[in-house]
Order: structure tokens, then sequence, then C-alpha cells
């Protein structure tokens, strides 16, 4: 599947997302789904490109807004998980963007991801604006951007002819004709393909870590071409209104003429949640200098899990009447549990959303006769908007009012959103927090030599569950630097879940560092005193058969994972180690400064 930007992704059931990047040197094809930025080669699809006429809009009518319709050449440095300490080398890519009300431009998150420098350029003009990221919704793969100068009058000369698009009003019907409008692979100048919208439908914009999103979003399928650079680009309706954004498209023997576009009420949805005017205190402090960058939060989560009411003993059991239908609930985060006084619980039987009759297998009406995953009910919805469900608890209905919030995920999702690249060296032991980005860079690597796959179950189910504590991370060891100290352990024991040192159950990264500088400074502090030793050796005598009693917390570090596997090293010989494997792996510190920072404030 191809989007937007010139990158690509790896495939999965759902639909594609943008993810690893392949560049156009590369004599490896992309893989069958290919993301908008994907620096690839150029996609052979069905659609006809349109020139002077065609079977719905012609390109000469599209031609007055080719002026609200830019080119966006990105370069970027994308952080590397595996090796936190350390960026990646500079990569380019290009995209495309649309105007927007606000003097804005709209494109698709993953065309500016990790971006370093981003730049403009107007359809017929040969001058680059400079341009950043005012916000990101990696949720709904949007962001929008700001047009920067020297001065104002090089601003000015930007905005100079250029009008916002305007946007259609819902969805648009099946069979409609449609027109992607954007900056493809294959030439540098503005490309126009025409197509029909072929299906509406709802499902997940993510690929890899795709249980870790946030619930399904309406998509629109298209049969216009949708190459590598297309991405961001706007997709007009036979009257010129925009009723998508391209960010996605099919690749290969598989599936041909399939593109993608987020519908225009996802894009309004996200605009409205970052516009500034409505909500003052949606700002935060834009450490680059410059204006105030707007906050996102992310769209309207799905708070539980369910299972289809379609078994006869499953119904009997649950009481429900051979007319009703609807879904069981079979589990509900914690965390939204106590946003409210009465909300979902286990065993709940959801009948209906917003009125809307739910189906067994969780789908409604979207329209007629068009059933669609009922996710969109709520993740479609503004900010703030209520939804209310109809259930039927212990054979009693009930109704439930709720306004829905985003929802912090087991496994922090997006890199500079809910995580960035952490570790803390131990002894040559380097521990990192499990994230959905080193997910998408440890399944690239070698599997059998990284040991990924020893903890793949552990990841699916985790990934499957709500997130119980809010500071509570899951600790991966995902290498061992060899050095004298930790000789002995090699390179397969890394890829191994944490569960805890000397004893005692490690909450985060933060409690992990804590940890072990105590265990430092209990040995450091005035030398070994009798009192210290006295402490240290107390139940020695259960040391044969506890290996984590208490002298361990000051003599040795006993780290013990899930896998039943224990790894036992002197903090002494962890200290006199560090700079010795710091110097030889150009590592800047042990560990790193947003740790630091959590740690003192324990």
């Amino acid at each position: 599947m191809t989007t937007g930007k010139t990158s690509s992704s790896s495939s999965h059931n759902a639909l594609p997302h943008h993810g690893q990047r392949f560049e156009s040197n590369e004599d490896t094809p992309p893989p069958p789904i290919i993301s908008p930025r994907a620096r690839t080669r150029s996609v052979s699809i069905g659609s006809k490109q349109l020139s002077e006429t065609g079977n719905g809009y012609k390109s000469s009518d599209l031609s007055s807004r080719f002026c609200s319709i830019v080119l966006l050449e990105v370069s970027y440095v994308e952080p590397e998980y595996l090796r936190p300490w350390q960026k990646s080398s500079q990569g380019s890519a290009y995209g495309t963007g649309f105007v927007i009300s606000g003097r804005r431009v709209l494109t698709n998150g993953h065309v500016i991801k990790d971006a370093t420098d981003i730049r403009l350029r107007k359809h017929g003009n040969s001058k680059r604006w400079r341009a950043r990221v005012i916000c990101e919704g990696p949720d709904v793969d949007l962001a929008v951007l700001e047009v920067l100068g020297d001065d104002d009058n090089e601003i000015e000369a930007f905005w100079e002819g250029v009008e916002p698009i305007q946007w259609a009003a819902g969805l648009p019907l099946l069979q409609s004709s449609v027109n992607v409008v954007g900056y493809p692979t294959g030439g540098r100048t503005i490309c126009v393909t025409e197509g029909v919208v072929s299906r509406i439908d709802c499902s997940n914009y993510r690929i890899k870590t795709a249980a870790a999103a946030p619930g399904n979003l309406l998509v629109i399928q298209i049969d216009a071409a949708i190459n590598p650079g297309n991405s961001g680009g706007p997709c007009f309706d036979h009257a010129g209104r925009v009723v998508g954004v391209a960010f996605q498209g099919m690749d290969g023997s598989d599936a041909q003429n399939v593109g993608y576009i987020i519908p225009t009420d996802i894009a309004r949805n996200f605009l409205h949640a970052i516009d500034c005017n409505d909500d003052p205190t949606s700002v935060e402090s834009n450490n680059a200098g410059g204006a105030d960058l707007c906050k996102y939060e992310g769209v309207q989560e799905i708070p539980y899990r369910w299972a289809p009411l379609q078994n006869k003993s499953l119904r009997k059991f649950l009481n429900i009447p051979k007319d009703g239908s609807g879904v069981v609930i079979t589990s509900v985060s914690p965390i939204a549990q106590t946003y409210y006084d009465d909300f979902l619980q286990e065993n709940d039987v959801i009948t209906h959303i917003d009125g809307k009759s739910l189906g067994d297998d969780y789908t409604v009406s979207l329209r007629g006769d068009e059933l669609m995953n009922a996710d969109f009910l709520i993740t479609g919805k503004r900010k703030e908007a209520p939804t209310v469900f109809d259930i039927i608890r212990d054979t009693v209905p009930l109704q439930i009012k709720a306004i829905l919030k985003p929802l912090k995920s087991n496994i922090p999702r997006e890199h500079n959103h809910d995580c960035t690249p952490e570790w803390l060296i131990v002894g040559g032991l380097l521990f990192v927090p499990l994230t959905c980005p080193l997910l998408s860079y440890g399944s690239t690597d070698d599997l059998e030599e990284s040991g990924y796959l020893k903890i793949y179950d552990f990841i699916d189910e985790h990934l499957a569950k709500f997130r119980e504590v809010e500071d509570k991370e899951t600790i991966v060891l995902i290498d061992i630097l060899t050095c004298d100290t930790n000789f002995g352990y090699d390179f397969k024991s890394s890829w191994r879940i944490l569960q805890n040192i000397n004893g005692e159950d490690v909450k985060n990264m933060a409690h992990l560092y804590s940890i072990y500088t105590n265990a430092c400074q209990s040995l450091s502090e005035n030398g070994r005193t009798e009192d210290k030793e006295e402490k240290c050796q107390e139940g020695t005598e259960n040391k044969a058969t506890e290996a984590d009693s208490s002298d361990a917390s000051c003599e040795f570090l006993i780290f013990k994972f899930r896998d039943k596997s224990q790894i036992v090293l002197e903090t002494a010989d962890c200290m006199k180690s560090e700079e010795e494997i710091l110097e030889q792996h150009g590592i800047p510190s042990i560990v790193s400064a947003g740790i630091v920072g959590k740690a003192e404030k324990r």
C-alpha cells in the first residue's frame, strides 16, 4: 500500500501505515504496503492520470486550486531505539500538503515525522519556504504546519494568491467521482489522478503495533492512484471540495487500484481539537523558540474490549432475549473507570450506542445498508462530545452517558508523543522501556539473533490489555555490552522482561535507576561500616536458597526476568566498569537524562 509520502511500511491485516522507509537507492523492492513518504520506485496503478479531461472533474477546473497545494521537501533524522543514545543518519523525503484556514498547511503526520527541516514549494514557483510543525496527531496521521520567513515580506509572498481549500460536508457517496492532487514519485510537477469512491470502511490506521491503536477510524477507499509522494494531498469531489486527505495506497499483485484517504470529518475534528482560540489551555511551550505549539491529546478512545453475542449458550447465560442484539464487554479500562461515578462493567451487554442498534458482531448502520464497525461512533467524535450507551446489566436495562477521553496505552505508542529513547546501563546490561517504536525497530532486526521472538507472546498479550497504573513501565534487557563484569552472559541472554532486582519488583525505569544508585551509595559512603556490613549480611543463612536476600541489595545485584532466568553481578564491579563501557561504545552517560529527572522527583 502506498501513501502520500515517500517511505514504506510492513503489511498488516488492517490498513497500511507509515513506518519503515525504503530509500530510492535500495536494491530490495518495498513490501506490498508502502507509506506515503515512501522513497521508492513508482507504483503502477490502473487509475487514469488526468491531463485535459476525465470522467469526473477536469484538471483545468481544478487548476484554480493548484495554488493551495504545495510540495513538501523534508529532511529527517530518526531515533535509534535499539541504541537509544544515538540518532540515525539524515534522510530526505517528500510529500504533499494543502492550505487550510488560519494560514496553515495540512499534511500527513508521517510525511513530517522526525523532521529537522521542512521546505514548501508552491505550484509554478521555484522558491522554497521554510515551515515548522505546530501540531501533529499520530493517531489520525495528520499534521499542521506554519510557514516561516526571515521577515514578514517573505511570509506574505507565500500567501499571495493563495486561498484555503473548501471542505465537503460529510462522507461522499459510493461511486461518486474524486480527483487526487499532489506530487507523487515519477516527477516533480503537480499530478492529478481520477477515480471513484469504492468503499467506506472503519479500520486501523496503524500496522505493526495495531493492537495499541485507540480504536478503528473511518476510512475511504478509492480507485484513484495514490503513490509515494501523494501523502498529505487533497482528494476533491466533483465540485472541487475536499472529501479527504490521501495517506495510503496498495502496491503489488494482491490489490490494484486501491487507495485510501482520511475522511473530511476526521481532519476537521483534528483541527477543532487543536484550535487554541477555543481552548486557551491547549498550548505548550515550544523549546525551539518562536510561537507556542498546539497540544493534541488524541481521539476519544474505546475504553472496553468486547466479544460477539452470537453463541446461544452465552446469550442464555446473559439472559438476552431472542430479538435482542449487541456485544458483551469482556474488560474495561481501570483508568477510565476512575473518571466516572457509574461506568461500563465486565459482562455488561451494549445494545445501542448513541441510539444506533448494535449487531451481534459490533456493527451499526452507517447509511442505509452500509454496516460498519461501531468504533467510529466514538473515535469520530469531537473533543468533549458525549457518548450514550444503552446496556443490559444483570437483566436490567440501563443507560450510561460519558465523555470519553484518550487513554494511556499499556505500551507507549508514538515517539515524541508518549515516549522517547531512554536507557540505563548496569554492568553492561542495557535496559530500556518497552515501547511501540522499540518493537518497530526490533522487529526489523535479525530476530533469531536479537531474541525479539522470546517476548513476542508477552507483547501480543500486553498490547491487548489496558494500562492499570499510570506510572508503570515494562522494562526490557535488549543487549549486553560485553565487558569483564558480565563475561559469561552472552548476547542471546538479551530481550528479556525484567521483573525484579534483589527481590524488589521494578515499577519503571526511574525506580530501577534508584535501586541501582542506592546500592552503589551503600557501598561508597564512608566505606563498608560495621553497621552497613551487618545490615547487608542479615539473613545470610538463607543465601543458598534465597537469591534475593537482603545482603544482595548492597554487594550483589540480582536481576530476575519473566522467563525465570536471572543475572547476578557484583555492585562494585558494575560501578568500576561504567567508564570503560561508556568510552568503548561512545555513550554519553550510563543513564538518559529523562530517567534521572524522574528519579529525582520520586
